[in-house]
């Protein structure tokens, strides 16, 4: 299986964060964990009532209750150069657009797609989440330039309920990137790497092994057994589940968790640090971002005892961090803004995912990704 480094490791997407900035997210250092067992607790904090640790029915998608409905949320991605440091060559991009989709439904344990050694006369509700990336680059070198390469990744993970840490089921991966090969070139043609790959992978009902496969265009399907997930000294998720398993977290600016990923992209399991950060969002953007909440119904512009309009100064935000936790890679950490939880019983912004912050591997700039629109979210049941 082909480790990657660079953009494609992480805006492999929504599980894209932690494997970009040259492995320097928590993909590509198998091995490296904490030096003590360190659980996450997990909570459901796209509920109103985040202590609930099932999965609500309501949340389960059903053609016989169409108000049920799916969390899909779309974000522009932007590319920032002011950081770009390298001085050997420089990217660019365009026309960026992130989808996610989040919901639950039933999982057939004993579908032919599943491997013949984790089949098993069992159905269950999991949830589902799901990402979609589109976005454009371009290579400079001097006064040469590259065409405009289309990259998408599409990601899909099912997980199992709060109460069970979000234990990972399947995830699939399907990469196709134009990615940083190294922080210098010789020539143009030495500054990026292609890739068109699907990864899948499969989890054992028990939670102990994951079956890894990887069919790159024009090679053999490889497959890789990575075992003793139930020994790790943290609690394990799928990299393509990670947005949702910080978002289940307990968070404030002086949180801190170590957690464990397995990545298909970086081939093996290896540990991240979640911790939290005084970082905003400038005010312009969170005044957009609050807007689509407000239309969404997840957010309330603020009034006076008269209900006239008050000083809005936007949704309250918590910043996270998410960095390698040690090994032989080193990066900028990538940073995610979430709707800050006010009222455990009453948590009307869902702790949604408001923006990213992904610094590009061989200092070559930033990706940002900011909210968009909400186009439908969790029924209240």
């Amino acid at each position: 299986m082909k480790k990657l480094t660079g953009i494609a490791a992480t805006v492999l997407a929504a599980g894209m964060a932690v494997t970009l900035a040259g492995c320097g997210g928590c993909g590509g250092c198998s091995g490296c964990n904490s030096k003590t067992v360190n659980n996450a607790l997990t909570n459901s904090n796209w509920f109103t009532g985040t202590g609930f640790k099932g999965i609500q029915p309501f949340f389960i998608v059903d053609e016989n209750h169409p108000e049920y409905t799916k969390e899909i949320i779309t974000y522009d991605v932007t590319f920032d150069n002011s950081k770009a440091y390298n001085k050997s060559y420089s990217l660019d991009y365009k026309d960026g657009k992130f989808t996610t989709g989040f919901y639950a439904t039933e999982y057939d344990w004993n579908a032919s797609s599943v491997p013949e050694k984790y089949r098993a006369e069992k159905t269950e509700i999991l949830y589902c989440y799901k990402t979609q990336l589109s976005i454009s680059v371009q290579y400079k070198k001097g006064d040469n330039a590259t065409e405009w390469f289309n990259d998408s990744v599409t990601t899909e993970c099912y997980f199992r309920a709060a109460a069970y840490s979000l234990q990972p089921v399947y995830s699939r991966r399907e990469v196709v990137s134009t990615s940083p090969k190294n922080y210098t070139a010789d020539k143009l043609e030495n500054a990026y790497e292609k890739l068109n790959c699907i990864y899948e992978n499969y989890y054992n009902y028990n939670f102990t092994e994951v079956t890894s496969y990887c069919t790159e265009e024009g090679k053999e399907q490889t497959e890789k057994v990575f075992g003793k997930l139930n020994k790790r000294d943290n609690t394990v998720f799928d990299n393509a589940s990670l947005y949702i398993a910080v978002r289940s977290m307990k968070l404030s600016s002086s949180f801190s968790q170590y957690i464990d990923l397995f990545s298909d992209v970086s081939g093996g399991v290896s540990t991240c640090r979640v911790y939290g950060s005084e970082d905003g969002i400038e005010e312009k953007e969170l005044s957009k971002i609050s807007e689509a909440l407000a239309d969404a119904k997840l957010y309330s512009f603020p009034v006076d005892d008269e209900g006239n309009p008050k000083k809005n100064e936007g949704i309250a935000t918590v910043a996270m961090k998410l960095e390698n936790a040690g090994g032989d890679f080193s990066g900028a950490a990538h940073t995610v803004w979430y709707a800050a939880i006010q009222n455990a019983n009453n948590n009307t912004a869902r702790t949604t995912m408001l923006k990213m912050s992904v610094p590009i591997s061989y200092e070559l700039g930033t990706l940002n990704y900011s909210l968009n629109t909400v186009e439908s979210t969790i029924w209240n049941g």
